[in-house]
């Protein structure tokens, strides 16, 4: 979800930080940003009222096990309290009902993450989606990212790919990797993903999508921050990157 620089919220009301939002990521009818895949977040009556008790219950629980359980998470809210930006799951994490093309997002502007609660039912897509999205918070917090930018919402987007996706286990029992060439194929997965992601945020055409990323892929696929490895799934990768992350600084206590 593509969206301008965290903001301080005060007294500042929902509506009031939407409006600044809009005025000034909406200037040019041509602009997009990906918020009508956020129903809640354009006013969307309709879609807000499916479903909404029970999906809520379920999913705010699943963020509390992802919270509580699951090492990336754990790490990352170390990472970002380390950071100075700590993260309180009722504020900072939001389950709302998206569009049926994306499981999450990031908004910068109300520094939330959204698990979309008819999307990510089990607790494995929450913990992933909030992975993901956590990943991006941190970035905004540690380098300041402006998502507007292109370049800088390119480099988010591989980043997210590179540590929370792409597993070689997946590609080999699907034929697409081998050992011999797991390392091209994971460039590969990871700037694929990234190219899709900028296309779906932004709507962008996919050539103009693939220079964004080409220009700043180098850079940000070897940004391992704050993991210091990239996972394989299926390993103890995560624990060792959570019981690891406290000899860089990144402590959750």
């Amino acid at each position: 979800m593509a969206n301008p620089e965290p903001s301080s919220h005060g007294s500042d009301t929902k509506d009031d930080l939407l409006s600044s939002h809009k005025e000034k990521f909406q200037k040019s009818k041509d602009e997009y940003y990906g918020y009508d895949l956020y129903p809640e977040r354009e006013g969307d009556t309709d879609m807000i009222k499916q479903g909404r008790d029970l999906q809520t219950v379920k999913c705010e629980k699943n963020v509390i096990w992802c919270a509580e359980k699951d090492p990336r998470i754990k790490l990352l809210m170390g990472a970002l309290k380390s950071r100075g930006c700590p993260i309180d799951l009722g504020r900072h994490v939001s389950c709302e009902p998206c569009n049926f093309n994306v499981n999450g997002g990031y908004d910068p502007v109300k520094n939330q993450v959204v698990v979309c609660k008819n999307m990510s039912k089990t607790k494995n897509a929450c913990c992933n989606v909030m992975a993901h999205e956590l990943l991006h918070a941190f970035d905004a917090c540690r380098a300041k990212v402006d998502f507007s930018d292109l370049q800088h919402l390119a480099c988010t987007e591989i980043r997210a790919a590179n540590l929370n996706h792409c597993y070689f286990l997946s590609a080999w029992e699907t034929g697409i990797a081998y050992p011999w060439n797991f390392k091209e194929k994971h460039r590969e997965c990871v700037k694929n993903k990234a190219i899709l992601s900028v296309i779906l945020v932004r709507n962008l055409p996919a050539v103009k999508a693939r220079e964004i990323v080409d220009k700043v892929f180098d850079k940000c696929y070897q940004d391992l921050e704050p993991f210091g490895r990239r996972m394989k799934k299926g390993s103890r990768d995560a624990q060792r990157a959570y019981c690891d992350a406290s000899l860089y600084g990144y402590t959750d206590s």
